[in-house]
């Protein structure tokens, strides 16, 4: 019997175990966390004294373990199988069609636009990966396409996954904190598209030139998107068109020249494997923004409030203010830091935002990189961004919630961390409005 330890028992962590388990391997499980790991350990044996069995055939690790992690130091040393959820799963994909998407900012939106195109169209499909369900729990399941919302974090360790049609959306700094540089999680995004079937084609964002660059030795077929580079479909500021099929922007939620790309590689990606490709016009204008994603948070008076909590990244946050008019904006900034600048966020600021306020452990790099800039104010919790915020911008102004950091010093997740933003502006504008 085949012996496996799960080392990290999140969702993903859970899943595998339940589905090697019912393969008839033998597990071990272990998380650092004793709460989580006195949670999950139901049916399962764990670690007995901290240390690798003495018998281990796999150690599968979930993707925020890093590779310094003593078990996981202790498996490379002994030569063990090392695989995160998202390869095991890949071990036992036979006949679904994959498609998979990585990029810096952006995945889940596309993700989600073509499974929503595969469904209008009639197919079976699941939606799945960094998303939310992870992939292990869809396959040998029937599903004719897996479409997969992939982590730098998850690529890390993939060997066996080789998609349709993989997608680099685009790659900017972002994760510095685990990656030497940017050339290296560049290169680990990069990793996806040399995964892809021989057969298959990778998906590029013309408009990205270190990602082209980086992405140019592909021995795959090439596609690419952009509204202003290089792209196979074409937008000419009203319309999205790709396989003879047009989506007109106004008459979809879709805002913004991100959501703009995130569109044309979606309909780039589904287009090949629709039987009616009309229908990806038809998934585009039912498609609903996704939540934290630049969603209306409130109106104070004519104070409109935007929450995009999932913009956790400086590149995120440029792409949400670049669609606002000039000096039109009031941005609420912080969290845990990732080890990049500030400093692209200071020069569009300039420009676009009428004051800054600023939260979180990163509150002091943030305020370093702003240096000179006003008005700006420093807030120690969400109630008194909220606030500072809303008097900034003076009864007129947008209020726009983009961190550019991860939540993990304040909140378990971004979702919950733009939950409270929403609640705090409901709390304000009871106490303005009575």
């Amino acid at each position: 019997m085949k012996k496996a330890l799960i080392l990290g028992l999140g969702i993903s962590g859970v899943e595998t175990a339940k589905f090697l388990a019912a393969k008839k391997w033998e597990v071990v499980v272990h998380d650092d966390n004793a709460a989580k790991l006195a949670e999950a350990v139901k049916g399962f044996a764990t670690l007995t004294d901290g240390a690798l069995p003495k018998e281990l055939d796999l150690l599968v690790i979930s993707p925020g373990v890093p590779q310094s992690h003593p078990l996981v130091a202790a498996a490379t040393q002994r030569g063990i199988d090392i695989a995160g959820e998202m390869e095991v799963a890949a071990r036992f994909i036979t006949n679904e069609t994959v498609i998979a998407v990585t990029g810096t900012n952006g995945k889940s939106t596309t993700v989600t636009l073509i499974h929503e195109m595969l469904i209008a169209d009639g197919r079976k499909s699941a939606l799945t990966g960094n998303i939310g369900a992870p992939i292990i729990s869809f396959v040998e399941k029937g599903y004719e396409f897996l479409v997969v919302e992939v982590s730098s974090f998850q690529i890390e360790t993939l060997r066996a996954m080789h998609p349709d049609a993989a997608l680099i959306l685009n790659v900017s700094p972002d994760h510095l904190d685990r990656y030497a540089s940017y050339d290296d999680y560049l290169m680990t995004k990069v990793k996806l598209g040399r995964l892809a079937k021989e057969e298959g084609f990778v998906v590029v964002n013309g408009g990205d030139e270190p990602l082209c660059a980086a992405a140019s030795g592909i021995a795959r077929r090439a596609v690419y998107f952009s509204a202003t580079g290089k792209s196979d479909a074409i937008w000419d500021g009203r319309t999205v068109s790709y396989y003879g099929v047009a989506v007109e922007l106004q008459k979809t939620r879709l805002r913004g020249e991100h959501n703009v790309e995130n569109l044309m590689a979606a309909m780039i990606a589904a287009a090949p494997f629709m039987k009616k490709p009309a229908f990806m016009a038809a998934a585009a204008y039912a498609f609903k923004p996704l939540p934290h994603r630049m969603a209306p948070a409130g109106i104070i008076g004519a104070v409109e409030f935007i929450d995009d909590s999932k913009g956790t990244n400086v590149g995120a946050v440029e792409k949400s203010l670049a669609g606002f008019a000039d000096r039109s904006v009031v941005l609420i900034l912080g969290g845990v830091d990732k080890g990049g600048s500030y400093q692209p966020l200071r020069e569009l600021a300039d420009r676009k935002c009428r004051g800054v306020v600023v939260m979180g452990q990163a509150a002091p790099k943030i305020l370093a990189d702003f240096e000179g800039y006003l008005p700006l104010e420093k807030a120690d919790l969400m109630a008194d961004a909220v606030e500072k915020a809303y008097r900034f911008a003076a009864g007129e102004a947008t209020v726009l919630f983009s961190p550019a950091c991860s939540s993990f010093d304040m909140y378990e997740n971004y979702k919950k961390r733009g939950d409270d933003f929403v609640k705090k502006v409901a709390e304000l504008k009871k106490r303005v409005e009575g």
